[in-house]
Order: structure tokens, then sequence, then C-alpha cells
């Protein structure tokens, strides 16, 4: 069985009339339809864009602690010579604007290079 965890919904009245419109065709009751609508957003690819573009929203509003981002620096360029730019990018758990802000200082301190949107080991 699957783990849940419990939530309160509020909708505007529109948007309620709806869901009990699909009441008993997208499931039995308001809130497995609420529930059935928001997996389908999550499993449907065509919104990873969007989804992208929130948790990109939500990396600027946090900044990298400092120590632990040079941790993660350090142990992902001992494992790796070339690394593609996005992968290096998700794996520190960053926005690629603020690395690309702070590139210049990062690639002197960490000894690497951007040679065609990869990460070099210099």
């Amino acid at each position: 069985m699957t783990e849940t965890t419990r939530t309160t919904v509020t909708l505007n009245k529109s948007y309620m009339k709806l869901i009990e419109e699909l009441v008993d065709v997208f499931g039995p009751t308001k809130a497995q339809v609420i529930t059935n609508i928001v997996e389908y957003f999550f499993n449907d690819s065509k919104n990873d864009p969007l989804l992208e573009k929130l948790r990109a929203r939500k990396r600027k509003e946090i900044i990298p602690d400092k120590e632990d981002l040079e941790n993660r620096i350090r142990r992902y360029l001992n494992k790796a010579d070339k690394i593609p730019f996005n992968v290096f990018v998700n794996h520190l758990k960053l926005d690629a604007e603020y690395l690309i802000n702070h590139l210049d200082e990062m690639g002197d301190q960490y000894n690497f290079k951007i040679i065609e949107n990869k990460i070099i080991k210099t």
C-alpha cells in the first residue's frame, strides 16, 4: 500500500463546482477527484518543464550552504573528469543562473572549466 499524507485544499467556488462534476467520473469522492487530478498532473511528462521552472525558482530563493556546496563539488569532481553542465547543476542542487554567476570563482577554486557545455577538470 502507498504511504499517504492528508492535507486540506481550499478552492474557489467555480473550481469546486468542476470538482463536483467529476465525482463518479474521475473518482468516487471530491477528495479522490482532487487526488487523481494532482497525480495526473505530476505523472504527465508534458508538465515537466513547468515543474522544473518551479523547482528552479525555489532553488533561487535558497542560498546554498557554502561548506556543504564545497563538499559536494569536491566529491563530485573526484569521481569524474567531464560532467555535463546540467548534470553538475542538478547534482549540486543549484540554480543554473547561480552557478553561471559564480562560475569564474568556482572554476578557479576547484580547478575546472566549461568546454562544450561540460565541466572539465583542469
